[in-house]
C-alpha cells in the first residue's frame, strides 16, 4: 500500500536536506517540494493567507492523487498551520508526519547562508529588520517563526531534532519508523 511522509518544520530546519536523503532510500516515491511547485498553483505568489490556503489545499490534493495512482509521496513543506497537514492526513490513509525541530537561531543561520533560489534568501534577517524598522522587502510575506507561529501537532508521529543528528541519521530514523509500520 502506498504511504505519505510529510516533512514539516521551520524554513531552514533541514526538511529538504533530510527529505533528499530519505528519497535516495525509497522506491516508487514522488517528491513534492512546495517551494519547487508553488508556481504551478499560483503564477505570481504573494504569500498571502488566502493564497496559502489555496496552495496547501492543492498540494494535499496532488499528493492524495499520486497515492491513488499507487505512488508513495514525500511532502516537503513548512505548512505552519496544522490544519493544512491534517487536510492531507484526512485524504491519505497511511500518513506519517515528521516534525523537523530546530531552534530558530539555527534555522536563521542555515537559511541566511544559502543563496537566492526557490525562496527569498536571508528572509529571517529581513523579517526581523521589517519588524524593527518597518522597512518593506518586495516579495517577503509573513515569515514563519517571526511573523506567524508554527503550529506544532501534539500527535505527530515523529520529531527529529535536526540540530542534534545528521541528515543521514534523521533519514534512517524515518526509514526505521516506516519499517516498524510495515509500509516498507
Amino acid at each position: 500500500m502506498p504511504f505519505a511522509v510529510w516533512m514539516t518544520g521551520l524554513p531552514g530546519s533541514g526538511k529538504s536536506t533530510i527529505a533528499k536523503e530519505l528519497l535516495n532510500q525509497l522506491d516508487n516515491t514522488e517528491y513534492l517540494r512546495l517551494d519547487a511547485i508553488r508556481k504551478k498553483y499560483v503564477q505570481q505568489p504573494k504569500f498571502t493567507d488566502e493564497e496559502r490556503e489555496l496552495v496547501y489545499s492543492k498540494f494535499a490534493e496532488e499528493g492524495a492523487e499520486l497515492i491513488k495512482q499507487g505512488k508513495n509521496v514525500l511532502f516537503d513543506a513548512t505548512a505552519y498551520r496544522r490544519i493544512w497537514r491534517d487536510n492531507a492526513r484526512s485524504q491519505i490513509k497511511d500518513f506519517l508526519e515528521v516534525y523537523v525541530k530546530c531552534p530558530i537561531e539555527k534555522c536563521a543561520e542555515r537559511e541566511g547562508s544559502r543563496g537566492e533560489g526557490l525562496v527569498m534568501a536571508d528572509m529571517y534577517r529581513k523579517a526581523l529588520e521589517r519588524q524593527r524598522t518597518g522597512k518593506q522587502f518586495e516579495g517577503l510575506g509573513s515569515v514563519v517563526g517571526i511573523d506567524v507561529p508554527f503550529e506544532e501537532n501534539s500527535d505527530v508521529e515523529m520529531i527529529i531534532d535536526s540540530d542534534k543528528i545528521s541528515p543521514k541519521e534523521a533519514a534512517k530514523a524515518v526509514l526505521d519508523q516506516l519499517k516498524k509500520k510495515g509500509w516498507i
